[in-house]
């Protein structure tokens, strides 16, 4: 390709930033991604903590986010499709910012007592449920607003954008000082509200959010239907399933085993998301590279594959600083192979009238994020750290296991990299 070509392609890539739906929604994946990231990812420090409760427990209570996430999911799918996606965005929005601000009055005033892990856990739900009115239909708006060839590249950098977001969030908590504290949960409710209502004061009037053409409209158990009739999708959401039954590991038990391991546990562990970030980010081309070259399939065969691998070998290795760097570094590096190129899959595989409820649906992924955390606790209160690595390889196999079985057919997706997982 001459520079002349890649300059051309690279201009035409960020002419799509003139669409101000696309622009606004960018906006806000970068921003509230990282202010989220400044207590979200310290949950689990922070309730082991103020809990007297084995870390199960409070696995269970984190991973009901992920829980409220995949119950509301494929209902603001269909609500985004149904009535517009401007409302199903405030209520996403303006919700996330209460339960923020919720998060620190109970922090504040229930701590120590029998209601606190509750209250804080049905927080933690709701939470969930607004983020599935938020995130999804954010991939949907820049889906609706742009012609098919420009989609591969918006969402190529919507995808670095929030993992830049994800790399400053944490050691940002950690540096000020706010990391796993109740600070963090004013500083994230009040960025939502703020933007919730810049939000709705600059599309106030307007058709922002709103499909230029006429909607089919489905029934629940009509959209249900063609979910359900869809083998690729079928295949597809239960190896994201099992995937990130694994993958949420790094997020949250592992936070467990470096802040017993390490002195500097709280420091070190935001340590090792910035640098899954980094190498999210530094890893995208030669992602990308190998993605151009294999079909989806084999992209996300490959991607699960390496995560297996690596996982397995790695619970044989001494436990060390060194060591956790390289298996972030190398988990991040299938996390690119199988992440965007699924995301792309399910973007094609949607019918144009139904793509909210198509991203809506792919938060079913979130029954692996919502279980992850409670069953990696069990592993690792009763087995050791060793086996959880063993558990996380065994999910990477079933992972591959079922895209081998069921993603034979090629969906003619492109492979380019897409958004993250809610």
């Amino acid at each position: 390709m001459s520079v002349d070509t890649k300059a051309a392609q690279s201009t035409s890539d960020f002419a799509a930033y003139r669409n101000p739906l696309v622009s606004v929604t960018m906006a806000s994946t970068f921003f509230l991604k990282l202010v989220s990231f400044l207590c979200i990812p310290f949950m689990t420090i922070y309730l082991s903590k103020n809990v007297d409760a084995p870390l199960y427990v409070i696995g269970v209570i984190v991973g009901l986010s992920q829980i409220g996430s995949l119950t509301a999911g494929f209902f603001s799918g269909m609500l985004a499709d149904r009535v517009g996606k401007r409302l199903v965005l405030l209520v996403g929005l303006f919700g996330s910012a209460f339960v923020f601000l919720m998060f620190f009055l109970v922090a504040t005033f229930l701590r120590g007592s029998a209601l606190f892990p509750v209250v804080f856990g049905l927080l933690n739900a709701g939470y969930g449920v607004m983020s599935a009115f938020f995130w999804p239909v954010t991939q949907v708006l820049m889906a609706d607003s742009l012609p098919k060839e420009r989609r591969p590249a918006v969402f190529r950098h919507r995808y670095v954008l929030t993992n830049f977001a994800v790399g400053i969030g944490p050691p940002a908590g950690a540096l000020l000082g706010i990391a796993s504290a109740r600070a963090a949960f004013v500083i994230s409710g009040c960025s939502y509200l703020v933007f919730a209502i810049a939000f709705w004061w600059l599309t106030r009037g307007t058709r922002f959010g709103f499909s230029a053409g006429p909607t089919e409209r489905r029934s629940f158990t009509g959209a249900l239907k063609v979910l359900a009739g869809d083998r690729v999708f079928r295949g597809l959401t239960v190896s994201m399933i099992l995937f990130t039954l694994a993958y949420c590991q790094i997020e949250s038990n592992l936070s467990a085993v470096v802040n017993d391991g390490f002195a500097d546990g709280v420091r070190f562990f935001s340590i090792l998301l910035t640098v899954n970030a980094v190498a999210v980010i530094a890893l995208q081309p030669l992602a990308t590279m190998i993605s151009k070259r294999l079909d989806p399939r084999r992209t996300i065969l490959l991607g699960n594959g390496l995560f297996t691998v690596v996982c397995l070998l790695f619970s044989l290795v001494t436990f060390g600083k060194a060591g956790l760097i390289a298996l972030v570094v190398l988990v991040s590096m299938a996390e690119v192979l199988v992440v965007p190129t699924v995301s792309v899959v399910v973007d094609e595989l949607a019918p144009p009238t139904m793509r909210g409820t198509y991203f809506g649906a792919a938060t079913l992924r979130n029954l692996g994020l919502g279980a992850g955390p409670a069953l990696g606790g069990l592993v690792l209160a009763f087995l050791g750290r060793g086996l959880l690595f063993v558990f996380m390889g065994l999910c990477g196999a079933a992972a591959w296991a079922v895209v081998h079985l069921t993603l034979r057919e090629n969906p003619g997706a492109h492979t380019d990299p897409s958004s993250e997982p809610v």
